[in-house]
């Protein structure tokens, strides 16, 4: 399968921390596997084993980020996590509608996850980059 790529992995995303970076990129690639297989009209069930893993990839995601900020102090800890749990309802009222089959993944979710990852990253991560590394994150 060609993949359509919705998000590109650009310098722009590297928060600086591989671990992280690694972790980000993994989360483009399954959004863009998820865009690429509604795109050629994959069936029902593909797209939603995509979307399933995409949701718990991104929730193991942020626990990784929130430990580091546990290990490291970082000072937005509280608004990070916040953060985090908005997107995690979000994507998880997505997923039972999608299960429940009276939601169909489309162009819209599609940029609703394009547009939270790269304004997340941009942001709210760029925002915790700096302090991380020098603690000593990697």
């Amino acid at each position: 399968m060609t993949t359509n790529v919705l998000i590109g992995w650009t310098e722009a995303l590297s928060v600086g921390i591989p671990s992280i970076d690694q972790q980000h990129r993994k989360i483009v690639d399954l959004i863009n596997e998820l865009n690429t297989a509604m795109e050629s009209g994959e069936t029902d069930s593909a797209l939603r084993q995509i979307f399933r893993e995409l949701v718990a990839y991104t929730d193991q995601h942020f626990r990784y980020e929130e430990e580091l900020f546990e290990r490291f102090g970082y000072g937005d800890a509280a608004g990070h996590a916040r953060e985090h749990d908005a997107l995690r309802k979000k994507v998880t009222e997505l997923k039972e509608r999608v299960d429940r089959g009276d939601f169909v993944l489309g162009v819209e979710v599609m940029s609703f996850l394009r547009d939270w990852l790269t304004h997340h990253i941009q942001g709210s991560d760029m925002a915790y980059a700096s302090d991380l590394l020098k603690a000593g994150a990697r």
